[in-house]
């Protein structure tokens, strides 16, 4: 078999399995509202939810990278797809707020085990398209978020939360796929790329990374911000659960084709000029869509979406640039320990909504996209690659 093909088949399997991970993980925050009902919560009480399933979710991932880095990735992805599918499908029979978290604490654990791995194994399966390769493997992501608010809350709405079972045949038939790969291709699955030594990171050629993990943290808080509380800012503005889910499966729908225009673009022009635009104008949008409560409001909501994710290709690869032997590991920091720590803003925001209201909270999240857009201006010149390399 022509290794180029064979390997291209691998990134899209690869990116079948991010397809229904990130499926089963967005089909939880349209139910915060519901759980809040279900569960008689305040909001500064539901924003724990979100929380604990960012730093659970995240937190762990550049220590799940570093571990998986010599291992076979495959198999590890393939069982952080099982976990996490078992236990979303699983939440409605919770009887209890604190049986609910615990099994979103084991679905975030399933997708912290995939994310690194899977993350760091695209790019380095097709050798100079690791712009396209994680632009594909983000775009399947995008896919299943999309997919996931329209169709848990139609469950929901149509069968009640217990119903939320019917998802779960989902992550068996994917497991199973990269289990087999694992067995068949293992050349593919792990290498023999030295363990990532983590004193490095004080070191002066790691700078960059760290300027790029800074910018990370301020977008996730953005997008965690916003995908934690737009049910209930929908709710508060009269939307049904299914209105939420329409509105924010559009979002999604606009963040995937974001990924693909950007994963297409940062091949081709600027790296950190397209960081820089990407984050500028989607908190110009994001703002906005705070601001504006009308019927036609979330068309704001849904360009904010696309612009947000034309940058955040460039931030994960360009983070495999500066460790490109350890690319799951540079890959957690960037899609898991920037997230994780992000998280543990999200009840500060839920303090905030609940005294000056739910669209101030937002809107002086998405504030944080300012900072974001300075911080590029720290990367070297040219941020496309050489001078982000070790040893610069």
């Amino acid at each position: 078999m022509n290794q180029p093909k064979a390997s291209m088949r691998s990134v899209w399997l690869i990116t079948l399995g991010h397809t229904a991970i990130d499926f089963y993980m967005v089909t939880i925050p349209p139910l915060y509202a519901v759980f809040r009902t279900h569960f008689d919560l305040s909001v500064f009480q539901i924003s724990f939810l979100p929380a604990f399933v960012t730093v659970f979710g995240s937190i762990s991932q550049p220590l799940v990278g570093t571990f998986t880095d010599h291992r076979n990735r495959f198999a590890w992805a393939a069982l952080g797809v099982l976990i996490c599918g078992i236990f979303v499908s699983s939440i409605g029979f919770a009887p209890s707020v604190y049986v609910l978290t615990a099994m979103l604490i084991g679905a975030s654990l399933g997708s912290s085990l995939f994310h690194p791995t899977a993350g760091g194994l695209v790019t380095s399966l097709v050798p100079g398209r690791s712009n396209l390769t994680m632009a594909i493997f983000l775009t399947g992501g995008t896919t299943g978020m999309a997919l996931a608010p329209l169709t848990a809350t139609q469950i929901v709405d149509s069968h009640g939360l217990e119903q939320l079972w019917i998802i779960i045949p989902f992550c068996f038939p994917i497991a199973a796929i990269l289990f087999w790969v694992s067995r068949h291709h293992s050349g593919l699955a792990h290498t023999d790329r030295p363990r990532f030594e983590w004193k490095s990171l004080r070191e002066r050629h790691m700078r960059p990374l760290w300027t790029l993990y800074s910018i990370s943290v301020l977008r996730s808080m953005v997008h965690s911000g916003f995908m934690s509380f737009t049910a209930l800012l929908g709710a508060s503005w009269g939307w049904e659960t299914t209105k939420i889910g329409w509105v924010l499966s559009g979002y999604l729908v606009c963040s995937t084709l974001g990924r693909i225009a950007g994963g297409y673009l940062a091949d081709r022009v600027s790296a950190a000029r397209l960081l820089v635009v990407s984050n500028a104008t989607s908190g110009v949008f994001h703002l906005a869509f705070c601001l504006v409560s009308s019927d036609w409001s979330f068309a704001l909501f849904w360009f904010a979406g696309f612009l947000f994710d034309l940058g955040i290709t460039t931030n994960i690869v360009l983070a495999q640039k500066v460790i490109p032997e350890n690319t799951s590991t540079a890959t957690g920091l960037m899609m898991g320990f920037s997230w994780g720590t992000a998280g543990i803003v999200i009840p500060l925001v839920g303090a905030l909504a609940q005294t000056a209201g739910i669209p101030t909270a937002l809107g002086v999240v998405s504030l944080a996209l300012i900072p974001a857009t300075l911080l590029v201006f720290w990367l070297p010149n040219s941020a496309t690659a050489p001078e982000l390399a070790p040893g610069s």
